[in-house]
């Protein structure tokens, strides 16, 4: 699988950039801690795993693919918010246009949608997948990390929401802004967890029949 996902791999807001630098090392934005790569622990090869059973396993990306269609369906509502008015004295001049506001619904609802979908999705993982593959002891520093990853997501799924709270009833340009560097942030970080789950756990979901 190639390291840079098409949908998630465009130019971002320079507020952005020193945060999405600092995934690799495990920095936080905020209060939020956010990967850490190059620290990630790698699954133990199982002793009978069979190509058929890493297929079997693969099945999962289908899944992501899913969420990831979902994350590039919130990016295109967020790019109409931020470029559909023009500039920062068109936004002002706009708060309450109808333009501003359906742009803002738009993303607004689809975003909730996202925060669901992917909420169900890591909480399927927690209770069903993941205990199954704890059987194995070779897995359980993996599982414990994306357990911990998923806290991260959450927290700026969190951020998110929050964000469109206050946009609602003050829709200020540098505060769109604020909001599409985190989404940025949300996209990158999903993406890279994403493909670690992929990638260390195909072979043992298969083997021990867990999706």
């Amino acid at each position: 699988m190639s390291d840079e996902n098409p949908r998630t791999s465009g130019k971002i807001g320079p507020a952005a950039a020193g945060q999405l630098e600092a995934i690799g090392s495990g920095k936080s934005l905020d209060d939020i801690a956010l990967l850490d790569e190059d620290g990630r622990p790698r699954a133990a090869a199982i002793r009978g795993a069979t190509e058929a059973h890493r297929r079997q396993g693969r099945r999962l990306g289908l899944f992501h693919r899913h969420h990831l269609d979902e994350l590039a369906a919130v990016r295109s509502a967020l790019n109409r918010l931020v470029t559909g008015t023009g500039t920062l004295m068109a936004v002002s001049d706009s708060i309450a246009s109808l333009s501003m506001g359906e742009n803002y619904r738009t993303f607004g609802n689809l975003c909730g949608r996202q925060c669901l979908l992917l909420q169900m999705h890591h909480d399927i993982e927690e209770d069903s997948m993941y205990p199954i593959l704890r059987q194995d002891a070779g897995l359980r520093s993996v599982l414990d990390r994306l357990s911990k990853e998923h806290e991260t997501v959450h927290a700026l799924l969190d951020r998110i929401q929050g964000a469109l709270g206050s946009l609602a009833s003050d829709p200020a340009r540098e505060d769109i802004l604020a909001l599409r560097d985190t989404y940025d942030i949300l996209e990158r970080v999903v993406v890279s967890h994403f493909r670690y789950e992929e990638q260390e756990l195909a072979e043992a979901i298969g083997f021990y029949d867990a999706l």
